[in-house]
């Protein structure tokens, strides 16, 4: 099986720039929407580039700084992930992995500037060591563009090329991502992935708090249910959405797996890597179904008023956090 390199990047406009830096740079003292989380592993995380203060304000200095234009909806930090196939990078030793990500990192700066970098952060207290990079997408002659910096789908695709040529020079045994053009990888959110995951861990303790929230003359113990069901609403209240997204994903993604099937026995069923990674998807999306099916017949079963209001709760006091 090939080994590949990883970049991703995200547009980020001001609203959500907070979150983001919540989040990279672990500001945040529980993260429910990500249960891959080792906190007891949160200290061994590093920075190549450590940010002098939270985000926001960094992204508006370097706004200012520059004279730049900015409009209410503005794309004003692009948000980068950084890694390569879990097995190869975590058979490295740290410092070989600190070495990579660095290597990693000077792509960045000689592509986009390090001025415009405001944090390159390693995460080691997730499954597989990765590095969020982010940026303000200034144009040589100072102007606030992400679209002339990153270029659209085109230039996202140049992107993963050029990506792959600076890496392959130190490491010749990676091969190039596969681009999200050919999986469409971006309908099927890793968020959603880690929401269900949980949820399903907690399949067996949430049947028995819907079936609580019913009781009569125990007011202890449907008090206690509607808090276990509160926890977990906001992402409950969006399983028949998500369940929708990933049946139309579902559905495009068979339609190219059908071409593949038939390319590979025209080709005496010699399957490439890039048939492999679609066949995965498949498998790993199908196995979302399943789960997602479960979930939703569960929340159906939820009185929707109620559903309404601990959602609404919980969203607010995760609100409060911040």
């Amino acid at each position: 099986m090939a080994n590949y390199s990883i970049v991703r990047t995200e547009k980020r406009k001001i609203g959500s720039v907070t979150a983001i830096c919540n989040h990279h740079e672990r500001l945040k003292e529980k993260y429910q929407s990500n249960p891959d989380i080792d906190h007891e592993r949160t200290h061994l995380n590093y920075h190549i580039v450590k940010p002098e203060e939270k985000y926001r304000p960094l992204v508006q200095k370097r706004i200012e700084e520059v004279g730049a234009k900015q409009r209410k909806n503005s794309i004003v930090m692009q948000d980068a992930f950084v890694s390569a196939t879990p097995d190869w990078l975590k058979a490295k030793s740290d410092d070989e992995q600190r070495k990579f990500l660095e290597y990693a990192y000077d792509f960045f700066k000689e592509r986009y500037g390090e001025e415009n970098i405001i944090s390159a952060v390693v995460h080691l207290d997730e499954r597989t060591p990765h590095m969020h990079l982010v940026f303000v997408p200034i144009t040589k002659d100072g102007r606030l563009s992400s679209k002339d910096i990153m270029g659209g789908p085109a230039g996202m695709r140049k992107l993963q090329d050029d990506f792959y040529a600076h890496m392959s020079e130190k490491y010749p045994d990676l091969t190039r991502g596969i681009s999200k053009t050919i999986t469409h990888r971006e309908h099927i959110p890793t968020y959603m992935y880690k929401n269900v995951a949980e949820l399903d861990k907690k399949y067996d303790d949430l049947v028995a708090a819907v079936r609580d929230i019913g009781i009569v003359g125990n007011a202890k113990k449907r008090d206690d249910a509607l808090v276990l069901l509160g926890q977990y609403a906001p992402e409950m209240a969006q399983m028949k959405t998500q369940l929708s997204s990933t049946e139309k994903y579902i559905e495009g993604l068979e339609q190219k797996i059908l071409a593949k099937e038939g390319q590979v026995a025209i080709r005496d069923h010699k399957i490439n890597d890039q048939n492999v990674e679609l066949f995965q998807a498949r498998s790993e999306v199908r196995s979302l179904e399943v789960k997602l099916k479960k979930l939703v017949k569960l929340t159906e079963k939820i009185p929707p008023d109620v559903m309404e209001k601990i959602a609404k709760q919980e969203k607010e006091r995760r609100r409060s956090e911040r």
